[in-house]
């Protein structure tokens, strides 16, 4: 319920139903787990404010269906409750316009940081012909002003309330100057890794994955039947990877790495970790090479040395799927190093790219059948060699992992 002030009526958001009330410490009403005595009054206040303005509406509010209106919860943020599907929409982090674009909704995207998104989406559909990455312009900076939110006037904010309070010239009296003023926030950064969250949103925090966000975004958007086409999909691929994955003892090592072209920097990243930024690497159950090493932070710097000591049968590298990374050179390289050149993955020409762990849906999907393919050749089908600047490969439908073209049906909207 949105607060208004008494002598300049409702603001002009007043067709935004904010569903759950920012408290003093950060977290919002509204989340399993998190009502109390502060909650309790604060909503109590509020109705008892709003009373009188929102009788005349009330009746009909009570009589309308549920497909009226467009509500979701999600831990920290609580309930939010739209009465019109959102048209503007502030996007940071790139696994929100991906969901954009899956439920046909990608030309509402005002914002996103980290153009690297474009290309790594622009490569793996590359075989749609009637795709289009509408926030392909929209790319900006890392990080944000409540200035700029103003300018932006968005309908909504998929970002996650908790994670904007760390950042540089944020309080949480921004936090709740943007959500009564300009739109609701909606995210939750920390599910990447289930990562701990600043300590005054800790309690009562959530963790979801990749697709349980997804459906909560779609519902917002009034897309249900977008999403539930696409879960559908995803549920298919998991069953099919399930049922040709090889016994556990014959799963191959593998080591989840970002990797500069000339090997001055080395970072390992985890590889069946719960959360969305191993959405595609968890479910292939391969071993990681590095064990059950523990480590803080989304990243471990390692060298080569203590690559070769893990010796991993495949090698996976991050962010370097496509042409604005010299993944050939990075190749080469490994085999000119006296001691990469000794590593297993290398001998065997198993240093496959990877796309990013910043994905949403569409990515998902095909980063799942990319990984499935490097991983388990003999199972799902070898993933062909791949040179700078190549295309997502076009697999026939008997090599396909999921239904390409019943995706590129789902997202056109050609046939849901």
């Amino acid at each position: 319920m949105r607060e208004t002030d008494e002598n300049t009526g409702p603001t002009r958001r007043d067709y935004l139903t904010y569903g759950g009330a920012l408290l003093g410490g950060g977290v919002l009403a509204g989340c399993a787990g998190q009502s109390g005595g502060d909650a309790t009054t604060t909503a109590t206040e509020t109705a008892t404010a709003t009373e009188t303005e929102t009788e005349a509406t009330e009746t009909a509010t009570e009589t309308e269906t549920d497909d009226s209106s467009y509500t979701a919860e999600l831990s920290p943020v609580g309930t939010v409750t739209l009465d019109e599907p959102p048209t503007n929409v502030f996007t940071h982090f790139p696994w929100f316009p991906d969901m954009a674009s899956a439920l046909g909704q990608g030309d509402t995207v005002n914002n996103l940081w980290w153009d690297g998104t474009v290309a790594g989406l622009e490569y793996f559909t590359a075989g749609f012909d009637d795709f289009e990455i509408e926030w392909a312009d929209a790319a900006g900076e890392y990080g944000f002003t409540k200035e700029k939110l103003y300018e932006l006037d968005s309908d909504l904010h998929l970002v996650d309330p908790a994670w904007v309070s760390t950042q540089d010239n944020w309080n949480q009296a921004d936090i709740d100057e943007v959500a009564d003023n300009i739109g609701p926030w909606f995210g939750n950064y920390y599910s990447n890794f289930n990562s701990t969250p600043p300590e005054e949103w800790a309690d009562g925090y959530e963790y979801y994955d990749l697709w349980d966000l997804f459906e909560r975004v779609g519902s917002l958007y009034g897309e249900r039947e977008r999403y539930e086409a696409l879960q559908s999909v995803r549920d298919d691929q998991l069953t099919t990877i399930e049922d040709g994955l090889p016994p556990e003892s014959e799963r191959p090592t593998a080591a989840y790495l970002s990797i500069s072209t000339d090997l001055s920097s080395i970072y390992l990243l985890r590889l069946n970790a719960p959360g969305y930024w191993n959405a595609h690497t968890r479910p292939l159950g391969a071993v990681d090479a590095f064990g059950d090493e523990e480590f803080t932070g989304p990243f471990q710097e390692v060298d080569m040395e203590a690559l070769l000591e893990a010796d991993p049968d495949v090698i996976l590298a991050l962010w370097t799927v496509t042409e604005t990374f010299d993944f050939d050179g990075l190749k080469q390289n490994l085999q000119d190093d006296p001691v990469g050149r000794e590593l297993a993955a290398v001998q065997n020409d198993r240093v496959y790219p990877q796309g990013t762990r910043w994905q949403g849906p569409l990515m998902n999907l095909f980063q799942t059948e990319m990984t499935a393919k490097q991983l388990y050749p003999d199972q799902f089908g070898e993933w062909p060699t791949y040179e700078d600047g190549d295309d997502y490969p076009d697999f026939g439908a008997d090599e396909q992992l999921f239904d390409h073209g019943r995706v590129e049906e789902i997202v056109t909207g050609e046939n849901l």
